[in-house]
C-alpha cells in the first residue's frame, strides 16, 4: 500500500535522491593497452576501487604508494576487488612516469596527447562521475556507489580496513581463494515476483543459525551508515533456527537479485560460517506500453479512495495526488518530477484512502508506469475537486484531437485559447503552440510514439504512427 506524504515531504526527498548513487559505465583504453569496461568488471562480481587524482595534487605522494601496495594485499585484481586508476590531466608520457615513479601496476586511465592531456577518456570519467580530485571510490557489483571517498589514506591498511566492511578479503597475487564446504545447505523454493521460499537444511556440525534475506545493495548501505559488520547486521535482523527450516519472503521487488544469507553458530553462540545463495525474483511486466488506470471516489468530504490497476506490461508504476494550484504553479515537469521520484513503487493493483485533503479543493491523480525495460509509459491524469457535500466531482476534458492516431498533422477542436503543449513519455516537452478551437497542428517533426497533449491543465493522448 501507498504510504500517505504530503506534497512538501515528497520535494524534499525528492530533492535528496537527486544524488548520484549508481556508477556511469565507461570504457576505455588504460596505459597499458587493455580494454577497460566498468560494467563488464562489476557483472563479473568484482567491486571497483575507482582512484581519480592529479599529479598536481599535494595527496599524490601519499595515497598512490598505499594504493599500490593495497593492490597487492587485494589479490592483484583477481579477486574481490578491481582497482583502476584515472589521471584526468594525464598525458601517455606524465602516465608512465607516474607508473614507472611509483610502481603502478593496475590500469591507468588518462588523456590524449594532442589535447595535452586535458581532453580524452580519463576527463570525460572524471565529469561524468562528478566528483572532487583525488577522490578513492568503491563502486559495487549492482553499480551502486558503495563508499563515495575513502578518507585519509595514508597506509595500504585504510584502504584494506575500509573494504573489509564489504567482505572484501586479503589474498597474494595469483592466490586462488578458498572455496568452504556449506555448513547450512540452501534449497530455493517457489519463487514469484513478491516471494521466495527457501529451505534451510544443516549439513555441517552447528547448533543453531540464522537466516536473513537482502540485495547486496541494501547491506552494504546498512554497513556503511551503521559501521556495523555482515553478519553483525545478520544476527540483529535474521531470524534463528535449529534444525531443518523452510522461510518465505513476502513484498519483494520484481526483476531484483536477493542474496539468502544462513550464519550458523556452535553450541557456545560463536560463528562458524556464513553461507549464501543468489536468488532472483520472477520477470514483472512485458516490453509494451506500461497503462494505469485510475478510479476516484469520494469517502469524505477530505478523503478519496484510489484505485490504480496497472496493464500486463507494467513492471512498475508509482501515483500521487497533488493539489492543482500547486501543481500548475510548479509546471507539468516539476510535476513529473515528483511523481518519479516517488520512492514507493507499486506492482499490484492498489487500492487506497488517501486523507486529509481540503475539502472544495481542486486535485490531480497523476499515474505512470514503466515496462519490463524500465520504459515510462503512458501518463493517465485525472482531475477531480472534493465539495463540501461529500461528493466528487471528476473534471472531463474539454477538447478531442483527430485523427489519432496521426502521422502529419492533428485537429484540435473543442479547446479554449491557450498554449497546447505535446510531452513524451518521458515527460519532456517536444512542442509548443497556441491554438484556439478547430486548430490543424504539424506533427511531422514528431517521432513515432505515445504523446500527451496538455492545454490549459487539460490533457488527451496522442499517438503518431
Amino acid at each position: 500500500m501507498k504510504k500517505l506524504l504530503s506534497i512538501l515531504i515528497a520535494v524534499i526527498f525528492g530533492l535528496g535522491l537527486n544524488a548520484q548513487t549508481t556508477a556511469p559505465d565507461f570504457t576505455a583504453t588504460d596505459y597499458f593497452g587493455d580494454e577497460i569496461h566498468l560494467y563488464e568488471i562489476l557483472e563479473g562480481g568484482q567491486y571497483v576501487l575507482l582512484h581519480v587524482n592529479t599529479r598536481t595534487n599535494g595527496a599524490t605522494p601519499t595515497v598512490t604508494p598505499a594504493l599500490v601496495e593495497a593492490y597487492k594485499n587485494l589479490g592483484c585484481n583477481q579477486h574481490d576487488v578491481f582497482f583502476v586508476g584515472i589521471v584526468p590531466n594525464g598525458t601517455t608520457s606524465a602516465t608512465q612516469k607516474y607508473v614507472e615513479e611509483y610502481g603502478i601496476e593496475f590500469p591507468m586511465i588518462h588523456n590524449t596527447d594532442d589535447s595535452y592531456g586535458m581532453e580524452g577518456p580519463a576527463m570525460d570519467i572524471w565529469q561524468a562521475l562528478q566528483c572532487e580530485m583525488p577522490t578513492t571510490m568503491l563502486i559495487a557489483p549492482d553499480k551502486s556507489i558503495a563508499l563515495d571517498d575513502i578518507a585519509s589514506i595514508e597506509t595500504a591498511e585504510d584502504v584494506i580496513t575500509a573494504l573489509a566492511a564489504f567482505g572484501i578479503q586479503e589474498y597474494e597475487c595469483g592466490e586462488e581463494p578458498e572455496t568452504a564446504e556449506p555448513i547450512i545447505d540452501i534449497t530455493v523454493g517457489e519463487v514469484t515476483y513478491t516471494t521466495v521460499e527457501a529451505t534451510f537444511t544443516p549439513v555441517g556440525e552447528c547448533a543453531s543459525y540464522i537466516i536473513l534475506l537482502s540485495t547486496e545493495a541494501e547491506m552494504q548501505q546498512w554497513i556503511t551508515w551503521m559501521g556495523a559488520s555482515l553478519e553483525q547486521l545478520i544476527e540483529s535482523w535474521g531470524g534463528k533456527k535449529t534444525g531443518t527450516a523452510k522461510s518465505t519472503w513476502n513484498k519483494l521487488i520484481p526483476n531484483t537479485e536477493y542474496t539468502l544469507y544462513a550464519l550458523s553458530k556452535d553450541a557456545e553462540g560463536n560463528t562458524i560460517q556464513l553461507d549464501t545463495k543468489k536468488v532472483s525474483t520472477a520477470i514483472l511486466g512485458g516490453e509494451g506500453v506500461s497503462i494505469i488506470d485510475l478510479k476516484v471516489e469520494v469517502k469524505t468530504t477530505t478523503s478519496v479512495f484510489v484505485t490504480a490497476t496497472p496493464n500486463e506490461e507494467t513492471s512498475e508504476y508509482h501515483y500521487i495526488l497533488i493539489e492543482k494550484l500547486y501543481a500548475d504553479s510548479i509546471g507539468v515537469d516539476s510535476t513529473m518530477q515528483i511523481l518519479h521520484e516517488d520512492p514507493y513503487a507499486l506492482y499490484d493493483i492498489d487500492e487506497w484512502e488517501w486523507i486529509d485533503l481540503t475539502a472544495e479543493t481542486e486535485y490531480f491523480a497523476i499515474a505512470q508506469g514503466k515496462n519490463v525495460n524500465g520504459e515510462w509509459g503512458e501518463i493517465t491524469k485525472i482531475e477531480f475537486k472534493t465539495t463540501l457535500e461529500g461528493t466528487i466531482e471528476i473534471v472531463e476534458n474539454n477538447f478531442n484531437i483527430y485523427p489519432n492516431p496521426a502521422t502529419t498533422s492533428i485537429i484540435i477542436e473543442g479547446a479554449e485559447e491557450g498554449m497546447a503543449r505535446i510531452f513524451d513519455m518521458t515527460g519532456r516537452c517536444v512542442k509548443e503552440v497556441n491554438v484556439v478551437d478547430n486548430t490543424t497542428v504539424n506533427i511531422e517533426d514528431l517521432n513515432k510514439g505515445v504523446y500527451i497533449i496538455n492545454i490549459n491543465n487539460k490533457v488527451e493522448k496522442l499517438v503518431v504512427k
